[in-house]
């Protein structure tokens, strides 16, 4: 169990310090290399993880997959940022979100697949085929996302200058993320365990995640779009309180009306998701790519990192007490959205 923990802490550690220098250096360049990159080094990562020989290339092969991953993050959301209307932003990075749930949904039945009509060793050389077109497609057809490249500033110092200069800037939109980050990931967390404490078996566990990711993507959706239509803050304020609303309750009653509150609840907060990377994009037009970085990846990473506290909490309290810290998250983020930084969005 403790090496499998740490097999899932590498991606978590990789994306809070990577992400941001690979924001850095998206911001730095209009060709899309990282975007090409990304993918394939995710690919070779996950498709020879399955077959790896010994516990030390599983984790150099979990490491070659979250480094994919943070290089490809940075510049796709802020690549959005350069090549859709500022008026569609917010639908637009909804799309791409959706996208990625998408991916996520299907790439264990597409790897089922794979090891049924090839064998689990063949699986690298047959999957790594599309990425590698999607690769040779993005070079031959977009090659450059900005033909702004030319008007990015040059001398804003190095990585730790930048990352804090943007981080200056766009600070209420990182708490924001991370509260809904930590309380996503909480959820995700302790409800299977409160589930099977219940009674609940694996199969309802599988279930219910499935089903919030559902809700999850489609509700990014919705969210975009209103966004783009009555205001980003106005729909970010209510899913912030709307989603705690529906959570704590839940955690003090039991039943199918308890798991159904805790999908509707987390569906909404991870609807802000697009939001919040519209925002912070907005404020640094020319450092989208840190932007994206640090309300994604490190965001992400930091609240994964928060999991372990809030573990012991539910050792020392109980399971009921931690759902319902981790269900109010959101509203101690909430005077954020009241900062320079969301209120220059509407």
């Amino acid at each position: 169990m403790a090496q499998a923990g740490l097999l899932n802490s590498v991606v978590g550690i990789i994306h809070i310090f990577l992400q941001p220098l690979l924001g850095y250096v998206s911001d730095r360049t209009a060709r899309s290399y990282l975007v090409m990159i990304g993918p394939i080094l995710t690919c070779l990562g996950a498709t020879f993880l399955p077959s790896s020989p010994t516990y030390g290339m599983a984790l150099f092969l979990v490491g070659l997959w979250g480094v994919g991953s943070a290089t490809f993050h940075p510049q796709g959301h802020g690549g959005v940022g350069h090549v859709v209307p500022q008026e569609k932003l917010t639908v637009s990075l909804a799309i791409f979100s959706v996208a990625g749930n998408i991916g996520v949904t299907i790439s264990p039945l597409f790897a089922v697949a794979l090891a049924k009509i090839v064998g689990v060793e063949k699986i690298p050389y047959i999957a790594i085929v599309p990425v590698l077109i999607l690769a040779i497609a993005i070079y031959r057809y977009m090659p450059v996302l900005s033909e702004e490249a030319a008007e990015f500033p040059k001398n804003q110092g190095g990585l730790f200058h930048s990352l804090f200069s943007v981080l200056g800037v766009i600070y209420p939109v990182w708490m924001v993320s991370m509260a809904r980050d930590a309380t996503s990931q909480g959820i995700r967390f302790f409800l299977p365990i409160r589930i099977v404490s219940e009674g609940g078996n694996i199969s309802m566990v599988g279930t219910i995640l499935f089903l919030i990711m559902l809700c999850s993507t489609i509700a990014m959706l919705i969210s975009g779009k209103l966004s783009d239509r009555w205001g980003k803050v106005r729909v970010l304020i209510f899913v912030l309180i709307a989603g705690p609303i529906c959570m704590i309750p839940a955690a003090y009653i039991g039943g199918k009306t308890s798991i159904i509150l805790y999908i509707l609840g987390t569906s909404l907060l991870n609807s802000s998701m697009p939001i919040t990377a519209a925002v912070a994009q907005e404020q640094v037009p020319h450092s989208r790519g840190m932007a994206s970085s640090i309300v994604m990846g490190l965001s992400w990473g930091v609240a994964n990192l928060l999991t372990g506290p809030l573990g012991k909490l539910g050792d020392v309290f109980g399971i009921t007490s931690t759902m319902l810290v981790v269900a109010a998250l959101p509203l101690l983020a909430l005077p954020m959205v009241f900062m320079k930084s969301f209120r220059s969005a509407e």
